[in-house]
């Protein structure tokens, strides 16, 4: 049930109560907004560590590659790539997760401009990850790709080059659809949410 239908479900309930409302009672709508807030919150972390999650699986498998495939110029590039186009997403990572889950006391007391804080810093890295993956994305596929055919495939990419573009656009597709639907689950949903949040707090406001 989004926040809106919650407070006015909380607003007929208590309308069967009192004899007379004319408003939702301003403890409840915070109670309501209160658990919203903690929701969206406890989705952004589960984002956060996913993500974290993911990054400590990249830099382990291409410190992994580098030692065990020591000498081969070609793989060690590659891997050195890979590891170091993740480095800035990881850090603006942990700084807005961080800057999000900062004390009451670094932004403004009252629950809205908090709210609106967490809108900004969640949009702001959202902004901030589109533009990631416009370039992460591809890179990564032929990162991907070209381990996979060095290590694997008898000439590497350059002598299998028509069937290392199908593998690069086949990787390109799979990741950019897992990238839509991340997005959609963990950034536009929740912005949305934080919205009618901020629309329910005018209301009763």
């Amino acid at each position: 049930m989004e926040p809106f239908h919650e407070a006015k479900h909380l607003w007929q309930e208590n309308a069967g109560r009192q004899a007379n409302p004319s408003f939702l009672r301003r403890e409840d709508a915070e109670k309501i907004i209160a658990a919203r807030i903690k929701k969206e919150k406890k989705g952004i972390a589960a984002y956060f560590w996913l993500a974290l999650s993911w990054q400590i699986l990249i830099y382990s498998f291409a410190c992994y590659l580098l030692v065990s495939r020591w000498g081969n110029e070609q793989v060690m590039l590659l891997c050195a790539a890979g590891a170091l186009l993740y480095i800035p997403f990881t850090i603006v990572l942990i700084r807005k997760c961080k800057a999000m889950y900062q004390p009451a006391r670094t932004v403004a007391a009252d629950i809205r401009s908090g709210v609106c804080n967490q809108y900004e810093l969640l949009t702001q890295f959202f902004n901030f990850k589109k533009r990631f993956d416009r370039i992460a994305i591809p890179v990564s596929c032929f990162v991907l790709t070209a381990i996979l055919f060095a290590l694997y495939v008898p000439g590497g990419i350059e002598s299998n080059l028509p069937a290392g573009i199908i593998i690069f656009l086949t990787w390109l597709l799979i990741f950019s659809v897992a990238a839509w639907f991340e997005n959609k689950k963990h950034f536009v949903r929740p912005l949305r949410h934080f919205e009618w949040i901020l629309e329910d707090m005018g209301k009763n406001a």
